[in-house]
């Protein structure tokens, strides 16, 4: 029997008062539907040559929904956090990515959403990467939407961005160039990511530092999900080559990846849950200046779980004398120094 309208709102609505309740206090997001006409993507088709496409759905096929249920954080410990290290070649557009997300507005074809992104004077006149920058994308307890240190209105700081939400996603910026390589190195080893996002220029393919950042996550064993970038000034068959090139590589003997063609909200819901523990590696094509598919990166990122199998919570807490089994609260604190400065007048700064 298939699920009418009517059923869906009580659906909704039952879940919704069950997650309102006090011993529960989560909030309920409606990712996807099938009956909302929503299997079209964001703009042009150009994923042909990425295999797993969605099969037409039949007359007679069942209606799915798909929920998002979080708990909203009591306390920061309880916060949900997943880290994800940017790596691609030069000018694979990774820094803009990384703007249009974390401030919301478009880039202008010209580098505008990176330059809030840089540190130094030299990456603002190159336009290049060459340290570890950080940036974070939080997602709100009512209703898992986007929240942002940057708006039309005003700029806010990363706790407030931490008060507001019940996710946080920490995006690691590291450079793309050949002679910062030892840089990016040290912040995929040295900053324990949970997943890498590969970056890959649709005008120009896995060429250069690509493949030495895929084979190393690959080597640290992290999840990695490519996202295809400039689409938008891209030929279409030139496009179509680079997708092939890429599924080439990521399914040759060295890969051993399944790639999936992300182009609408039900695949973008299956990539995710999919994602974690399996050979799955989705792919989205965007477009930093129309918008195109940024949309889908988004909701990906939202729904994304966290990295169970990731090498962090893989390593064994060492227990105490008093407890043979240490909990974190009581396991020591440590901090990161990612930069050390040098300061006149007033001596180092770490």
């Amino acid at each position: 029997m298939d699920l009418s309208d009517d059923d869906i709102k009580t659906v909704t609505a039952t879940l919704t008062a069950a997650a309102d309740r006090p011993l529960v206090n989560a909030f309920v997001q409606l990712l996807y539907d099938s009956g909302a006409d929503d299997t079209q993507p964001e703009g042009k088709k150009h994923a042909r040559a990425i295999v797993e496409k969605t099969k037409p759905v039949s007359n007679g096929a069942v209606r799915t929904v798909s929920y998002l249920v979080r708990r909203r954080p009591q306390r920061i410990e309880d916060m949900l956090e997943v880290r994800v290290a940017v790596v691609g070649n030069v000018d694979a557009g990774k820094s803009t990515m990384l703007g249009v997300l974390t401030q919301g507005a478009l880039d202008d074809g010209r580098g505008l959403a990176r330059l809030a992104l840089f540190k130094h004077k030299h990456e603002v006149d190159t336009g290049r990467t060459s340290s570890v920058g950080m940036e974070i994308l939080g997602f709100n307890k009512v209703d898992g939407a986007a929240v942002r240190h940057t708006d039309i209105h005003r700029k806010v700081g990363w706790d407030a961005v931490c008060q507001r939400s019940s996710k946080i996603v920490t995006f690691l910026d590291l450079a793309g160039h050949e002679k910062y390589l030892k840089t990016t190195v040290y912040g995929m080893a040295g900053s324990a990511p949970d997943y890498v996002m590969l970056m890959v220029a649709a005008n120009a393919g896995v060429v250069g530092m690509a493949k030495e950042h895929l084979g190393l996550a690959l080597a640290l064993g992290i999840p990695v999900f490519v996202v295809v970038t400039k689409i938008d000034m891209c030929p279409p068959h030139v496009l179509d080559a680079t997708l092939k090139q890429l599924s080439r590589i990521l399914r040759s003997s060295g890969c051993r990846k399944l790639p999936v063609a992300v182009s609408d909200r039900k695949s973008v819901v299956m990539a995710a849950s999919r994602f974690v523990g399996q050979r799955v590696c989705p792919v989205f094509q965007v477009s930093n200046v129309t918008g195109e598919g940024v949309g889908l990166l988004q909701t990906f990122l939202n729904i994304l779980p966290l990295a169970s199998c990731s090498a962090a919570s893989l390593m064994p807490k060492s227990p105490t004398p008093a407890s043979p089994i240490a909990s974190e609260d009581e396991a020591p604190l440590r901090y990161d120094i990612n930069e050390i400065f040098a300061v006149p007048y007033v001596g180092t700064v770490v």
